[in-house]
């Protein structure tokens, strides 16, 4: 950002009378719009309050050390991939994205833990390890995931609810998937281990979600990452 507070985005083809758009916040969605924007030839000006770019992922620097304000992850990094070919640039070529290996390590007041993957094999052989009983569960749950994702995701990720009539033509289908209920409230339909329940629930904590509050439309994230895998940027997500 500069002194002022503001930056101008532009691209090859924006000419000096194309119409001009102001986007608010430059955050990972601010800039997203951004140069979304600016690839249709809009003239954008990002406003932002604070000395750099960021949002949510503001890098704070004390000491000589530099700390991710706020996500430590990616999840789905063909998003980013695009906004950079929209620039006519390889993401690879700028940001060193590694996929992790577990994707989480839970651990427990008691010194219990368990590891979080991609691979839905290696999540039974954990989830036997705590409640055998919840295996068939975890599969249940698994496919209620990627029903929310087909339709959280894939269907209405970029759709505009701009009017009542929106929201109303969509009921039915949250309605079918429970999404009356929260993340954690559907987990418990299907699995009973207190422990468990926490393991397949805590994802909407990534993204400043309550999963006692949020609706089990969040749930999708565990599908989410089952199919893309979960991600870190060497150097923390301000190299992004």
């Amino acid at each position: 950002m500069s002194p002022a507070g503001s930056e101008s985005v532009s691209s090859a083809r924006t000419a000096p009378d194309s119409p001009h758009a102001i986007v608010i916040g430059s955050g990972f969605g601010g800039l997203a719009a951004a140069i979304r924007l600016a690839a249709r030839g809009y003239r954008v000006t990002v406003l932002e309050k604070r000395d750099a770019p960021g949002g949510r992922a503001y890098v704070y620097e004390q000491d000589g050390f530099r700390f991710d304000a706020g996500p430590t992850i990616i999840t789905a990094p063909f998003l980013l991939e695009e906004l950079w070919e929209l620039c006519g640039k390889r993401f690879a070529d700028d940001v060193d994205l590694r996929p992790m290996s577990p994707f989480y390590r839970i651990r427990f007041d008691d010194g219990e833990t368990f590891d979080y993957s991609g691979d839905a094999e290696a999540n039974k052989r954990e989830i036997a390890r705590f409640s055998p009983e919840d295996v068939s569960g975890y599969e249940r749950y698994l496919e209620r995931s990627r029903q929310c994702y087909d339709v959280g995701f894939t269907g209405l990720a970029d759709t505009p609810f701009d009017h009542l009539s929106d929201m109303l033509r969509i009921a039915p289908e949250l309605l079918r998937l429970e999404g009356y209920r929260s993340v954690y409230g559907l987990v418990s339909r299907y699995i009973r281990d207190p422990r468990l329940r926490i393991v397949l629930s805590f994802h909407p904590l990534l993204i400043g979600g309550n999963p006692f509050a949020v609706t089990s439309v969040y749930s999708l994230i565990s599908y989410l990452e089952s199919k893309w895998g979960v991600h870190s940027a060497m150097g923390g997500t301000g190299a992004i």
